[in-house]
């Protein structure tokens, strides 16, 4: 305990010592000892002092205020740290030095190490304090308080816990505890769902584009709209909730029925340890995530979690590949997954052809010629993938099916909209409308028609109507921008598409265009020819391409080739005395993708170079043509991903919807997890170089260990966990620096001014993900900048189940458990992989801390071999995968994340019990230390804290039959269990 001038005492303030006899725990049962009244000024210039405990109330034998025992007290106080301050020496500070007393009473040999409770407080962290003399004695020694950076600004509600342990090399270990709620936790989800709503304003406006269609196919496209307004509904509304929510910063477990908050992680925290063992000159920190299970309680299970809904969702695939008997067949019931990626493939290389062009427009304003004709080299290589994205057979199947059974339109001279009374009025809104379209079966009709209805049973503020930042359009400016934006890339209602053959051409003719100008302004440009802008690889359609053989559904050529130009891109090329920073280019374009030199040199003409002419002037032109032509093309591509859309099966269609509503809620508590992890270690540590060259050549390893029983609703929540875990392999992470300046291919990052930390900024689509990560001045100092370096990465995500509660022990008697063995095996796998990648690796050689006693570093191989060993032996409760395989992730320098169904109390024993593994394989705790570790941490430490916040509890959700169920290490020390509510 501390005594601090702050909290209002000093020299002549008496300190009452009170003693009890705590007879049963979980009861509180206890009888009082003695009691004590020592004066703080006596203590003051004292290290160590045995005082006389006397009793209160006389005892069998005894005579009242009789002396029933000793109480020694050391005490110290803390010396400011003159040295300066690294990750484990103090910062200094200006306050007052407190008092700290350490308690032992002398009737009770048993104690648990010397444990130090010591409340955090500005005034306690620039200090550290002499040894005890109740320990043998060292000349110089001095207890670290370790550094933690920028540790407020991510985190809130910290809890600490101290800890001193015995070591087997006599020495001591001292810890620090801490457990903290996530800032993320209600923030980052918002920008998931803007996004989300976004896509799904996308498909809506890609399905009012198609214009009145004849039956039945306009009974399918108006229930398409009503599932597209109905989701947009609900995430607005659940944005709105995170957006307005006040309270405290994680997820009650208790709450994880309601679906006001499902897109947020069920009781995430931090749960940090920094160990300090002198003897062996090491400390570190070490971090776990921990959480409840990603799953979408509120929705139910009646499905069987998303993996289940999955397989049922591939088995409409199945039946149809069977009903129709060939691949090509096959291929065309799965065109709707070919035009989408078509759709995002078209929107990524748009955006990269319009940032050259705007690099392009700004040296001619500069008249700058040196570097232009690469730009437009770049510009011409990925017109050729742009052009060779979409299959003309589906474009044409498309038009052919539009041509027959789209309605004959007539457009009104005028047409009005009148929005204003819409969703603003406490009354039924009143419409006044004339959507343009002569029809009664009109599209847009319809979608009024039902925002209408819906607002009408609300009786209030419309759902769709938002305020938040970022919210994009309402329904009805999504309706009035069909009538009113001529620059929409869509389709309107009325108008007629584009001939593909048109498209190309328009294509090619502005890339010549382009070239031509550029040779005539700068003397050098590319070397195009009108037929080498033709698709790379679509000399045959994928319809012919099937039918002469080859079984592949969807060609991954384009997107390879996207993928080798886009990867390589990593820095702006520009003349002297002009700094290009306004998008980072790659203009070193693989001969694999590039062919041969393609530039060639022209004689530049005496017209162009008088002074005074705008040569911005002279190639808007063609850039502007440029820009319209790919507008067509994604409209095209467009149009036809809505026709094969509303040709999918119903039932597929429906059940297509369910999987994305869950899917999506699923993966945001994965992600936000993750993110959380990834901004703590890049934030709240001392920048680690090794860590960074990992994360920047191969990709983090962020290992998910789950205390699922897979049986009942817990085995959905196994399967929502798998599918949400595996969904994080496609998101790219990209390190920026936080004042703005960016590391890779992204638009300049800009915090929210409104957040006082800086808030990763997601951006893509669902399929193409991408999340900015800020890091700190000294981060990106760090980060590798060179031509075969990225500041881009893919973690690798490993997820381990076991169950070990009573349920459990029922399921791996009676039920199968193929589905968990054979998940565990398919990420052994994965995990063998990455070691694979990571020993290919040139890491830079550790300094080796250690003056004495030694010993090797484990040998990471071996671990995997008896991780292997454990997978195969099928042991009942098999919990040593679990701990092997955070061994290795430790060795590899990788993050850990670990949950159950409430990240409460399985999650509780998992986190102690990692956190006492730690201590004995890394800072040499004593054998014998080893259980009282355990349950001290368990007992005292920062869970218990967690279970009431939770459930207003000091107690673990466990019951006697439950803890005799757990495996022996997991079992929570008596007295510590025994709530109900989880």
């Amino acid at each position: 305990m501390s005594f601090r001038e702050s909290d209002g005492v000093c020299e002549q303030s008496d300190a009452r010592f009170t003693i009890f006899n705590v007879r049963e725990r979980m009861t509180g049962t206890q009888t009082m000892i003695g009691h004590l009244i020592v004066s703080l000024g006596s203590l003051k210039n004292i290290d160590r002092i045995r005082l006389p405990i006397s009793s209160s109330s006389p005892h069998p034998g005894s005579t009242p205020h009789s002396h029933v025992g000793f109480l020694s007290i050391v005490v110290w106080n803390l010396e400011r740290e003159e040295r300066g301050s690294t990750e484990s020496t103090p910062c200094r500070a200006t306050a007052s030095q407190p008092t700290h007393i350490r308690r032992h009473h002398e009737g009770d040999e048993k104690t648990v190490g010397d444990m130090i409770h010591i409340q955090p407080s500005p005034s306690s962290h620039g200090f550290s304090h002499r040894r005890t003399q109740s320990l043998p004695p060292r000349l110089g020694y001095k207890l670290k308080i370790p550094l933690q950076n920028n540790f407020g600004i991510l985190y809130s509600q910290p809890f600490m816990q101290t800890y001193r342990f015995h070591s087997g090399l006599g020495g001591d270990i001292f810890v620090h505890e801490i457990m903290a709620e996530s800032k993320f936790s209600f923030l980052f989800p918002q920008q998931l769902l803007s996004l989300w709503i976004a896509e799904e304003k996308e498909l809506l406006q890609e399905m009012i584009g198609l214009g009145e269609l004849r039956e039945p196919w306009h009974t399918k496209q108006v229930k398409l709209l009503e599932r597209h307004l109905w989701l947009i509904n609900v995430y607005t509304q659940a944005r709105n909730n995170l957006f307005h929510y006040k309270g405290t910063d994680f997820k009650l477990s208790s709450t994880k029925f309601d679906s006001t908050y499902e897109f947020v992680p069920l009781n995430l925290h931090l749960q940090r340890m920094w160990a300090q063992n002198e003897s062996l000159h090491k400390n570190g920190f070490h971090d776990i995530i921990t959480t409840g299970a990603y799953t979408a309680t509120s929705q139910g299970f009646q499905q069987g979690g998303l993996g289940r809904m999955l397989n049922s969702y591939k088995q409409f695939d199945s039946n149809e590949k069977t009903n129709l008997k060939t691949h090509s067949a096959w291929y065309l019931a799965n065109k709707v997954n070919m035009t989408y990626e078509s759709v995002q493939g078209i929107k990524r290389l748009r955006k990269e052809i319009v940032e050259r062009m705007q690099v392009i427009m700004k040296l001619a304003k500069e008249r700058k010629t040196h570097g232009l004709h690469r730009f437009v080299e770049d510009i011409y290589h990925r017109c050729r993938l742009l052009l060779s994205i979409c299959d003309q057979s589906l474009i044409e199947e498309a038009f052919d099916f539009l041509e027959h059974q789209k309605v004959t339109l007539s457009i009104p001279t005028s047409t009005s909209v009148d929005f204003d009374a819409l969703g603003r009025s406490s009354d039924a809104p009143r419409l006044i409308i004339d959507e343009g379209i002569d029809t009664p079966n009109s599209p847009l009709r319809s979608v009024v028609e039902l925002f209408k209805k819906r607002a009408e049973a609300s009786k209030e503020v419309s759902s769709s109507e938002d305020h938040t930042p970022d919210s994009g359009l309402g329904i009805e400016d999504v309706v009035k921008s069909f009538l009113d934006s001529p620059s929409s890339n869509y389709y309107r209602p009325s108008e007629e598409p584009e001939p593909w053959d048109l498209t190309q051409l328009n294509i090619e003719a502005s890339v010549i265009s382009l070239n031509s100008k550029v040779i005539s302004l700068a003397g050098q440009g590319a070397n195009i020819s009108f037929s080498s802008l033709r698709p790379i690889q679509r000399a045959q359609s994928v319809k012919t391409q099937l039918n002469s053989g080859s079984p592949k559904v969807i060609s991954d050529s384009w997107r390879k080739s996207l993928r080798e130009e886009s990867s390589s891109s990593t820095t702006t090329s520009g003349s002297k005395g002009g700094k290009l920073s306004l998008v980072p280019l790659n203009l070193n374009i693989p001969s694999s993708v590039a062919g041969p030199d393609t530039t060639k040199s022209f004689p530049v003409p005496s017209t162009v170079s008088k002074n005074g002419e705008d040569w911005g002037e002279e190639l808007r032109a063609s850039l502007k043509k440029l820009r319209l032509a790919m507008d067509g093309l994604l409209k095209t591509s467009r149009l036809a991903h809505s026709i094969f859309r509303l040709q999918e099966n119903a039932e597929k269609s429906q059940l297509g919807y369910v999987i994305k509503y869950r899917r999506d809620v699923c993966f945001s508590q994965a992600l936000t997890c993750l993110v959380t992890a990834l901004m703590g270690r890049l934030w709240c540590r001392k920048p680690d170089p090794s860590f960074l060259y990992v994360m920047t050549r191969q990709g983090p390893l962020v290992t998910f260990h789950s205390y699922l029983t897979y049986l009942s609703d817990e085995a959905s929540m196994f399967w929502d966990m798998k599918v949400a875990i595996e969904d994080l392999k496609s998101v790219e992470f990209v390190l920026t620096l936080q004042s703005g300046r960016r590391g890779e291919d992204e638009t300049d990052f800009e915090p929210n001014p409104r957040l006082p930390f800086p808030l990763p900024k997601v951006s893509g689509s669902r399929s193409n993900l991408k999340i900015l990560l800020p890091v700190p001045d000294g981060v990106f100092a760090m980060l590798p900048m060179g031509s075969s370096r990225s500041t881009s990465f893919v973690v690798t995500p490993v997820f381990l189940n076991i169950g070990i509660n009573e349920n459990a022990s029922y399921a791996e008697r009676f039920k199968s458990m193929e589905s968990q063995e054979k998940s565990n095996h398919d990420n052994y796998s994965r995990l063998l992989d990455y070691h694979r990648q990571y020993q290919s690796l040139s890491l830079p050689i550790k300094y080796n801390n250690s003056k004495r006693n030694s010993t090797p570093e484990p040998n990471v191989p071996r671990l995997l071999d008896m991780l292997h060993e454990e997978l195969l032996a099928k042991k009942k409760k098999n919990v040593e995968i679990i701990h092997l395989s955070a061994t290795i992730t430790r060795l590899m320098m990788g993050l850990r994340l670990t949950s159950c169904k409430s990240g409460k109390d399985r999650t509780a024993m998992a986190a102690t019990l990692e956190q006492v593994q730690i201590l004995s394989q890394d800072y040499d705790l004593a054998e014998h230390e080893f259980q009282l570790a355990l349950d001290a941490m368990r007992s005292e430490g920062t869970r218990r804290e967690n279970t009431l916040k939770n459930i207003g509890q000091r107690k673990y959700a466990f019951n006697s039959l439950q803890v005799f169920a757990l495996p022996k290490v997991y079992r929570p020390p008596p007295g510590t269990f025994g709530a109900t509510t989880t």
